[in-house]
């Protein structure tokens, strides 16, 4: 980790500082915690926790591979405002692997200048795209758009991409066969839903922590790309263009273009894993196991409660 990378409450004791110092003690103080994970994924992590801290661990996900089906994917969180069979159709008729994903979570709003880099890094790379993008209305005037968008964008890319303005059926787009790759800014729940489906990230990390969730993709687990953000900020600021369009195009190419040996090795460590957060959900599974010794000895704790 750089300086820059961490937290502002690690480089500089804040009020968020000692807030976090009581989501420590109180951790201690309970039975155990739940994590939304699978133990192969961080297994050295894992133990290293539980002799550190003498404190239970159960790992009991993915969570989101609980959605067994279409409709159970595209339901979960939000309303989306798109259909599964829009986002479908869509997607049957690519290619394999060809299709990348771009979100960056529900509360990230980048101003325009960054928007305008997003967009022309992904028509630069020359590959496929669903482009999820919050603050954005569906019938915006041409001012407006110019703002963010290339001139005449959205008509050269008609039949190469789809933009989503709010909400998204995640779970749904990642598990797809034609998506080949998610450029994610590197949230938890983001990062071990891409893992669930066998994808290489690209990360783009913003804040909270999303950088040492990076580290794990890329240097931990070898199975993504930094797109280059270097500082943590828990606010995004307007007048800046953070990451360049020739920082998007290259982590884009890296990830998503065919016959590159390092791009092959990537992709089989993700498809590899990905296997296995499903076996981990699976009865006899490492999740399924977890979550089974939970409840016994919740109910063992209980039962001597009741006798008492």
């Amino acid at each position: 980790m750089i300086r820059s990378a961490l937290p502002d409450y690690v480089r500089t004791p804040n009020g968020y500082t000692q807030l976090m110092e009581q989501f420590k003690e109180a951790e201690l103080k309970s039975y155990g915690v739940l994590v939304n994970n699978f133990y192969e994924l961080e297994s050295d992590y894992c133990e290293h926790y539980k002799k550190i801290m003498g404190h239970k661990v159960f790992h009991v996900g993915p969570a989101a591979l609980i959605h067994r089906n279409a409709a159970e994917q595209v339901n979960r969180g939000h309303r989306t405002v798109v259909g599964e069979h829009e986002c479908l159709s869509f997607l049957n008729s690519r290619k394999s692997s060809s299709v990348l994903y771009i979100c960056f979570g529900s509360s990230c709003i980048f101003p325009d200048n960054q928007l305008m880099e997003i967009a022309c890094g992904i028509e630069a790379s020359g590959h496929q795209f669903i482009w999820v993008v919050f603050g954005k209305e569906e019938n915006e005037e041409d001012e407006e758009k110019n703002k963010w968008l290339p001139t005449g964008f959205e008509e050269r890319t008609k039949d190469k991409g789809m933009i989503i303005r709010g909400w998204a059926p995640q779970v749904l787009i990642l598990d797809h066969p034609s998506v080949g790759g998610f450029l994610t800014h590197c949230g938890w729940n983001s990062v071990i839903e891409g893992i669930s489906a066998g994808l290489p990230l690209i990360t783009w990390p913003l804040y909270a922590e999303h950088f040492y969730n990076e580290r794990l993709v890329t240097q931990v687990l070898g199975i993504g790309v930094e797109v280059g953000k270097k500082d943590w900020n828990l606010w995004i600021d307007a007048a800046k263009v953070v990451v360049k369009r020739e920082n998007i195009v290259s982590a884009v190419r890296r990830v998503m273009d065919c016959g590159d040996a390092a791009a092959e090795m990537m992709r089989e460590k993700a498809k590899a894993l990905g296997e296995m957060a499903h076996k981990a959900v699976q009865e006899g599974g490492s999740s399924h196991r977890n979550l089974t010794v939970l409840i016994e000895e919740l109910k063992q704790i209980r039962d001597q409660r009741a006798d008492d």
